[in-house]
């Protein structure tokens, strides 16, 4: 007789205190990063120094605990090649694998013939079997799934695919999609996908209508995004069930003294569910310990659908020292004469519009590329995208000689999956000139469709060369460079995929901060979730989140109910597309699905002026330029990340404490609240 498969319990440990104590208290597995490559970069305290990886590893290893090396952040080209050259100093320190987020780091493992498996981390954001069969053929063994699905769908991710599922347990929750939220990145440089977040999702925010500037559902200054922290401790028995192969805590910024009563409180449970799964029941008395001493108030964030009123901590009472406050965007820096650089091709111009009426609009205006599909929000006329529609409208783009990008949605679950078949079966042979994959599942979708070519979008968060290569590998016949990288970045990422696949970069548009999965407008306008019906107060206004500095981020539904929160500032690049010529950039691309028609035509041809102007080799007055952008624009504008420095991994933040102040117990709280006052 086979010996019983159990439940793996897996604890985080950012310290030696920690890995001490978690191990005392009955971890199966742990979860740990080498200091330059973690996805917690609080402090110097912090992780663990190269040298002491392999200490780490025999510590757990003595004590009977598997050791996972989580190298989860987004890499460039240089820090990839830095982390390439001690891959197999770290694989011979003996972990039991590597958690992964980028995937030219994946590559890079397999490029080396590494043994140790490879664990998806959750910024993968694999939220569909398809996404885990994807990458299970590339080598991963195990998926940490998205922190946005259900206890349910884990399950059948699980059973769909045959590979490990690894589920979030207890501890912090992000509210965005995982690896969707840019805002950080975006606004203050510091990237939630490179362990640098400065969490813009727990400030104080207001709900308001935009066109009028008032506050809504008496939503003011109130935490909004800040979910509660999870704790799905009283639902062991249906997690066994699910299949699912490991429950993990959350927490490598966290002492010993705080993680060793949760990681004895699931040991205790776990231990008593399979010494009698049928007398198995709840410690209440143990689930009241764990919500009384948790850092935030707790609740089950999207374990069992979608979270409703009570899923975020509105107050903020609980909520520890805040990272960082509303910041000002950086707004466009005065342009100059912009001169043509030598020997660059001249870049194709691509369009994301959003509706039928700007759609039909850039068929006079002198772009390449016109890209549509994919998400419509409510606030936009017209409805999305239908196969008739789509069909006429193909044929019209063929006949002013330009080429048609399907865009599909940024995530793919069996719904939207249903709708894309729906489409292309309409479509006929009237089929578009692109197919534009936001995740690796839909790449691997309309590959099984025998439709082509696939571009990977920028929700692929490409940093790196070896992404570029793989990518290609996989079919893939261009991408967009991901919407945080740096002037600087962009200009590396284009001479590291230079002979490799053709580059898009953003150059003008309204950029998402984060991608929701759950909708705050229907939340606090109506107490409603997706779950419920819902009368659609998204349809009857138009919204935005406003923050401390009075700024205004606009809010956006889409027809799956997630929400788009935008930055403040709109990107314009006019200033420097010199620089994104020299670096090899074949397409520049506006992100105009805010944009109404009229105002798009005659930013389109300013582009195509300044465009043709370089190819030319004339230059052109990049601040005259820029003057009549500005007229008329929606939206302020902006540098975007091409106006932030480019900050190293392995550079500590100087915003972030040194120290992170725990209030975790009622004395803790009341000190530190009597110390602040």
């Amino acid at each position: 007789m086979k010996p019983e498969k159990r439940i793996e319990l897996l604890a985080p440990c950012g310290s030696w205190e920690a890995l001490e104590a978690v191990c005392a208290a009955g971890a199966d597995a742990v979860y740990f990063s080498e200091k330059r490559f973690a996805m917690r970069q609080h402090g110097a305290w912090l992780n663990f120094g190269r040298e002491e990886v392999g200490e780490v590893v025999r510590y757990a290893h003595r004590h009977g605990v598997k050791a996972y090396l989580a190298l989860n952040n987004l890499l460039t080209g240089e820090e990839l090649g830095l982390l390439e050259g001690i891959l197999p100093e770290l694989e011979a320190a003996g972990p039991d694998a590597f958690i992964i987020q980028d995937l030219g780091l994946l590559r890079t493992v397999r490029k080396l013939g590494l043994k140790t498996p490879l664990h998806a981390s959750t910024m993968m954001n694999v939220h569909h079997p398809r996404m885990a069969d994807f990458l299970r053929e590339l080598g991963i063994r195990r998926i940490i799934t998205s922190r946005d699905i259900t206890v349910h769908a884990a399950g059948e991710i699980a059973r769909a695919s045959g590979i490990e599922v690894e589920y979030f347990v207890h501890g912090d929750m992000c509210v965005a999609q995982s690896s969707q939220c840019l805002h950080s990145g975006i606004a203050t440089e510091y990237s939630a996908n490179r362990g640098k977040c400065l969490k813009s999702c727990r400030w104080p925010w207001s709900l308001v209508d935009r066109e009028q500037d008032r506050v809504l559902a008496h939503v003011e200054e109130q935490h909004v995004l800040a979910r509660k922290d999870l704790c799905l401790y009283h639902q062991l028995p249906l997690l066994v069930s699910e299949g699912i192969a490991s429950l993990k805590i959350e927490g490598r910024a966290r002492p010993g003294d705080y993680l060793a009563p949760i990681v004895t409180a699931y040991r205790e449970a776990i231990d008593r569910y399979y010494d009698d799964p049928g007398a198995y029941s709840t410690d209440f008395e143990v689930l009241r310990r764990l919500r009384s001493t948790a850092l935030r108030e707790v609740g089950t964030s999207h374990a069992f659908g979608q979270p409703g009123p009570g899923s975020s901590g509105l107050s903020g009472q609980r909520e520890p020292k805040l990272f960082s406050i509303a910041v000002e965007e950086r707004p466009s820096s005065e342009v100059g004469r912009v001169t043509a650089p030598q020997g660059s091709a001249t870049p194709e111009l691509s369009v994301r519009c959003m509706t039928e009426a700007a759609a039909t609009a850039l068929l006079d205006t002198p772009c390449d590329w016109i890209y549509v599909g994919g998400e419509h929000y409510s606030s936009r006329e017209g409805h999305a995208w239908h196969g008739g529609a789509l069909r006429e409208f193909i044929g019209r783009c063929h006949d002013a000689g330009k080429r048609v990008g399907l865009q599909t949605p940024r995530i793919t679950t069996t719904r939207e999956y249903t709708d894309l078949e729906r489409l292309l079966e309409r479509l006929g042979d009237q089929r578009p000139d692109l197919y534009l994959a936001h995740n690796t599942g839909t790449l691997a979708w309309l590959r099984e469709q025998g439709v082509g070519p696939v571009h990977a979008d920028f929700s692929f968060n490409v940093w790196n060369g070896e992404s570029v290569r793989l990518l290609r590998e996989q079919g893939v016949a261009g991408f967009t460079a991901a919407l945080e990288l740096t002037l600087e970045q962009v200009e590396a990422l284009g001479r590291e995929s230079a002979g490799t696949l053709p580059v898009e970069c953003v150059v003008h548009g309204s950029l998402p901060g984060m991608l929701l999965e759950f909708c705050v407008i229907g939340t606090h306008m109506t107490g409603t979730t997706r779950n419920d019906p819902c009368p659609g107060p998204c349809t009857q206004r138009n919204y935005a989140l406003r923050d401390r500095l009075g700024h205004p981020h606009w809010l956006e539904t889409d027809q799956y109910c997630r929400n788009h929160l935008f930055m403040v500032r709109d990107l314009c690049a006019i200033g420097v597309l010199d620089r994104l010529l020299a670096a090899g950039t074949a397409r520049l691309r506006i992100e105009a699905p805010l944009y109404a028609p009229e105002y798009l035509a005659g930013l389109v041809g300013t582009y195509r002026e300044a465009i043709d102007a370089l190819a030319r080799g004339e230059g052109y007055d990049g601040g005259v330029l820029l003057e009549r952008i500005r007229r008329g624009a929606p939206r302020p504008l902006g540098d975007g990340a091409f106006g932030n420095q480019t900050v190293a991994i392995s550079e500590p933040c100087s915003e972030r404490p040194e120290e992170v102040v725990i209030r975790y117990t009622p004395e803790r709280r009341a000190a530190a609240v009597a110390e602040e006052a």
